[in-house]
């Protein structure tokens, strides 16, 4: 396969690896959580928009859970089809990608986007993340064609494309503010405010589910995760963020977005008024509470696409570096394979936790306390039904928004409560109270 095609390969052995991770890699507890999304498929759920849940839901439809491996690609098989298509769209956003695609770009193409910790993961597993970068890539891809040609075949593309970011995670909205504060040109895009009401049309029923649900999600967001200020929550942001870029990239996409921020090409622009806008965002968003290291990993897309112009990755001890970045994140990928890391670090042996549980309960269903992983993940590993009864000071959760305790009142059930375990053949209002 020549010089064109060599891009193919790379996809090809991209997705095979993702795919071997997501059959062996043991489920993550959110994982499991959304995959209560796709049983109960809604237009908008607690804690995300919807389109996490479908996923799970499609993933579902197409594998049958006949063993574990399976059971793993049954919530996972479309985030790893999706992932595929979002590396694919970023290379075909890099500028002249599409014409020469020479063996020195997809080299450094494969040394920055197999050297990003978080990218890579969410190559796999299934979260809001992934479909969130999948319609970022092309809202970018999109974005780059209405500058240079409006047509309206890619004004539709850029309106599906801002609704899937905003069905998949309310951060999307940082993507199109970001871009429009780099590009203020677009206010007088009659296209591009086109685009808007076309995202603002698609996201009616969503918008309406959370009417009718008194908004939980934009109010558990934007008001119940703030909590009391510890200094702990800024001083990690920047180790964090080198855990989900790695030093060199986060170091080199704040150089280059930098350097962006003057000049006049608007799509160069808006990547470097992201890359710098969304850093800071959520270094401000430390003080009012913990930011989670992954909430910014959608800058990940802007940076490969200025880094794979950027004079300081022509370096050979820059390479060599990113290199070794490439290596450690396929050892940490066989790592999680093998399934051997200890199960204080919640990325293995889930199912041994819940082993006693499952056998005092005798095959009832089972009403569970605390947080929304144990349940989640009982449902996934034993196919039985679990709920999850919330404690005065618990966060809410998708749990209280189904109610799914109320079916099993008057019912044989196995309840979990403050750490005892106890059989009822007639589960009461009782039995769900503190």
């Amino acid at each position: 396969m020549g010089k064109r095609n060599g891009i193919g390969w790379w996809l090809l052995g991209w997705g095979l690896l993702d795919l071997l991770c997501a059959m062996f890699c043991e489920i993550h507890a959110d994982e499991a959580y959304y995959r209560l999304y796709g049983q109960f498929l809604d237009w908008g759920y607690f804690d995300h928009p919807p389109m996490v849940g479908l996923m799970t839901a499609l993933s579902a439809t197409l594998i049958p859970a006949t063993s574990l491996i399976l059971k793993n690609l049954s919530v996972r098989l479309v985030t790893v089809l999706m992932h595929v298509a979002t590396v694919y769209v970023i290379w075909k956003t890099i500028p002249n990608s599409q014409i020469s695609n020479p063996k020195s770009q997809i080299a450094k193409f494969i040394l920055l986007s197999a050297s990003i910790p978080m990218f890579c993961a969410y190559g796999f597993m299934t979260t809001p993340d992934a479909p969130l970068l999948f319609f970022a890539a092309l809202f970018y891809y999109a974005y780059q064609k209405l500058i240079a040609n409006s047509q309206w075949s890619t004004v539709l593309l850029l309106g599906v494309s801002m609704a899937g970011m905003l069905y998949s995670k309310y951060i999307g909205v940082l993507v199109i503010a970001f871009a429009l504060l780099g590009n203020w040109r677009l206010l007088k895009s009659g296209k591009a405010w086109t685009a808007v009401g076309i995202a603002a049309v698609l996201m009616m029923p969503h918008l309406w589910w959370q009417y009718t649900n008194n908004f939980p999600s934009f109010t558990y967001h934007l008001v119940s995760r703030a909590t009391a200020y510890q200094p702990l929550y800024t001083l990690e942001f920047i180790p964090n963020q080198w855990a989900v870029f790695n030093p060199f990239v986060w170091a080199l996409m704040l150089w280059a977005g930098a350097k962006q921020l003057r000049t006049d090409d608007a799509f160069k622009r808006s990547l470097g008024v992201t890359l710098i806008g969304t850093q800071l965002f959520f270094l401000l968003m430390s003080f009012r509470g913990h930011v989670e290291p992954h909430w910014t990993i959608v800058t990940a897309i802007p940076a490969i696409i200025l880094l794979m112009d950027e004079p300081l990755m022509e370096r050979k001890g820059l390479k060599i570096a990113l290199g070794v970045c490439v290596g450690l994140v396929l050892i940490a990928r066989v790592v999680l394979m093998a399934n051997v890391l200890p199960a204080r670090t919640g990325l293995a042996h889930k199912q041994q936790t819940l082993e006693t549980i499952h056998a005092e309960a005798q095959g009832k269903p089972v009403v569970f306390d605390g947080s929304f992983q144990a349940p989640s993940l009982y449902r996934f590993f034993y196919d039985d039904r679990a709920v999850l009864v919330r404690n005065a000071g618990d966060r809410y959760t998708q749990y209280d928004l189904l109610h799914l305790e109320r079916e099993l009142l008057g019912k044989p059930a196995c309840v979990r409560r403050k750490g005892q375990v106890y059989l009822t053949d007639h589960l009461t209002e009782e039995d769900l109270r503190e």
